[in-house]
């Protein structure tokens, strides 16, 4: 996949989901293609949380190392939860009648997953963070809808896949949560905190 390609595929999700998603349904991609699609899709997270706690809201320069680790991290993390879904979500699709198909799954859940991880470029302002959960509510629309198109699911089986599906997300996307927070902890803050915490450093130890 080319970048633009990539860039031209979010915004005609965001822009037509159902006419977008019925022109991809049939796209061969690998493995490999979903990660680059995520990882070209999430970028803006990435930027948003790095400039953000890097500069506008705590140190305004000083404290670039630990806003990086912040955005790397949660950028990695958002991209395993997403491939997790997906895998789970193929696991449970026999359960309602639906042929299981893993790249049909990776796709549909990175083509949801688009607006929550292009919005997260709202992180430049932190106190806004949680404006980016409305890309996530689009997201889930996008599944609905996607669910029928992409995986083929029956009228009858649509919505237990969808309710279903929804509560594993949230569970994965919670625990996605804890983890990041824990690896926050363990690698960045008990750093940035501890005796030898110098503000003049970028990395924030000497």
């Amino acid at each position: 996949m080319d970048i633009m390609k990539i860039i031209n595929q979010a915004k005609d999700l965001v822009i037509n989901p159902a006419g977008t998603l019925k022109k991809l349904k049939d796209e061969k991609v690998e493995f490999n293609d979903i990660i680059i699609y995520l990882a070209i899709v999430g970028f803006p997270t990435f930027i948003g949380l790095l400039i953000g706690y890097g500069f506008l809201w705590w140190g305004g320069g000083n404290l670039i190392g630990y806003a990086f680790a912040i955005a790397i991290i949660t950028y990695i993390m958002a991209i395993i939860g997403v491939i997790i879904f997906g895998h789970i979500l193929n696991a449970i699709a026999p359960n309602f009648k639906t042929t299981q198909n893993k790249m049909q799954a990776l796709k549909l859940v990175s083509y949801a997953a688009t607006p929550w991880l292009l919005l997260g470029i709202v992180n430049i302002f932190p106190a806004a963070g949680l404006i980016s959960l409305l890309g996530g509510l689009y997201g889930l629309y996008i599944l609905y809808i996607g669910i029928p198109i992409l995986m083929g699911t029956g009228k009858e089986q649509h919505l237990g896949l969808f309710v279903v599906g929804l509560i594993i997300y949230i569970v994965i996307m919670g625990i996605i949560n804890w983890l990041t927070s824990w690896i926050w902890w363990q690698l960045v803050w008990s750093t940035v905190w501890s005796p030898g915490w110098n503000y003049n450093y970028p990395f924030g130890w000497r």
